[in-house]
Formats: structure tokens, sequence, C-alpha cells
């Protein structure tokens, strides 16, 4: 795992959550389950949360990140939104959902990601965190 980017540091921490979001799409790649992403996971919550000057930068990230919904995406946008629970990529799900475009099959993802803004996300209990 990657040590965490310097506070307020807007490339390297930009850079740093993309690396992040790169070995999360390399672990959930070659896993199955949660166990092995929640260190990534981890990494790219204390990144956002470290960060929050950036923070419109590191929506926008996030908010690319739901052009295409695969297993990895699901669960980094799932468990940081969880905590964070940022009203614009909330905002974008829910547009997503309002207007589909593209694969269909990608509503499920986007439900599985807007239930992880409410306290009682039913994924929860698959993280340590949570535990």
């Amino acid at each position: 795992m990657a040590n965490t980017m310097p506070h307020g540091d807007a490339p390297d921490a930009v850079e740093g959550f993309r690396r992040c979001v790169h070995e999360v799409l390399r672990i959930a790649d070659s896993s199955c389950g949660v166990e092995e992403l929640e260190p990534e996971l981890e990494h790219a919550l204390r990144i956002l949360q470290g960060n929050f000057d950036l923070r419109d930068r590191l929506e926008e990230e996030i908010v690319s990140l739901l052009d295409t919904p695969v297993e990895g995406v699901i669960e980094l946008v799932s468990f940081v939104m969880h905590e964070l629970r940022w009203p614009p990529v909330k905002a974008e799900i829910e547009r997503r959902l309002a207007h589909p475009t593209g694969d269909v099959s990608n509503r499920r993802h986007y439900e599985a990601m807007l239930d992880a803004f409410h306290d009682s996300w039913r994924d929860r209990d698959l993280y340590r965190r949570y535990g």
C-alpha cells in the first residue's frame, strides 16, 4: 500500500488518488471479495479526507469513475461515499439513475453506490471498518 499524499499538494494528491484507483481496479480484477481491496479503499479515503482544499478536483475524479461502474469502482465509490457523503457525487448517481444511458445493467451498480450514502448501507458489514 502506498503512503498518503502530502496535504494540499494538488498534483500529488490527485495523482495519488488516481494511482490508488488503478490499484483497486488491479486487485478487484484478480480477487474475490472486499478483504483484499479494503487497505486500498482506506488509502483512497485518507487521500480524500486529507485534501479538503482539493475537494472539487477529487469529486470530479470520483464522478468520472461513474462512467465505467465495474468491480472495484463500485466498491471504491461506495466505501468512500459512505464516509464522506458528498452531495455532488450523490446527485450525479441519482441523475444517472433518473436518466439512464448506455448499458442498462449499470442501473444495479448505481443503486448499490447510492445505497452507501445511507447509515443502513446493506454492504457495510462486508468491511472490517464497520465490523
